[in-house]
């Protein structure tokens, strides 16, 4: 019979991701990953290898509970997608007083250097946010909000491209003023139709 597991994976992956956010791959020790998650060194190696493991699985929780969440949420189900699309972008940097530790999606593609070994989940991760965006706009042209000659492929990648900088952005401590301006830039960028517009 089996040792039982007394940790709960669930939770030590929140954890590992909160520390991997705040600190990055590099910049967290095992001393720093067992403070955080309360597993030790053995339960870490046992369970996931190593703090690569437990990176890896990490980013795979925070693409599948985090990025894909918030996908939804902003992207396919709202009954506005133009709206669902600022809110995507402003919901980035609108939260709430205190130091935001960011995306760890896109702090790991910074770090993605010295990360390779990431490279596959941070990929997936983009894929995910692209393709929402290539919905929420073949929606909203289909609704008559935005123009029938939008190219959704090249908008949708375009997106992806400032809402990634954005993000680098807010890690930056940029002042909300600046990124309440990039959004604006951004959904002007796809050209969202005034009242009496054909």
């Amino acid at each position: 019979m089996g040792r039982r597991q007394l940790w709960d994976q669930a939770e030590v992956l929140a954890s590992a991701m909160r520390l991997f956010r705040r600190q990055g791959y590099v910049g967290s020790s095992l001393r720093d990953i067992e403070a955080a998650t309360g597993l030790h060194p053995g339960s870490l190696y046992r369970n996931f290898e190593s703090k690569d493991g437990l990176f890896r699985a990490a980013l795979d929780a925070y693409n599948d509970q985090v990025v894909r969440g918030r996908v939804r949420e902003h992207l396919l189900e709202p009954a506005d997608p133009v709206a669902g699309i600022r809110s995507f972008f402003t919901s980035a940097f609108e939260t709430g007083p205190g130091p935001d530790p960011g995306c760890l999606l896109t702090n790991t593609a910074v770090e993605s250097f010295t990360v390779t070994q990431a490279a596959d989940a941070v990929r997936r991760g983009l894929e995910t946010i692209e393709s929402g965006f290539a919905d929420a706009l073949t929606r909203a042209r289909a609704l008559g909000l935005l123009s029938a000659d939008l190219d959704v492929e090249v908008s949708a990648a375009h997106l992806l491209a400032l809402y990634q900088g954005l993000l680098v952005l807010v890690r930056a401590g940029t002042p909300l003023t600046k990124l309440h301006t990039i959004t604006d830039g951004a959904m002007a960028s796809i050209g969202p139709k005034k009242e009496g517009q054909r």
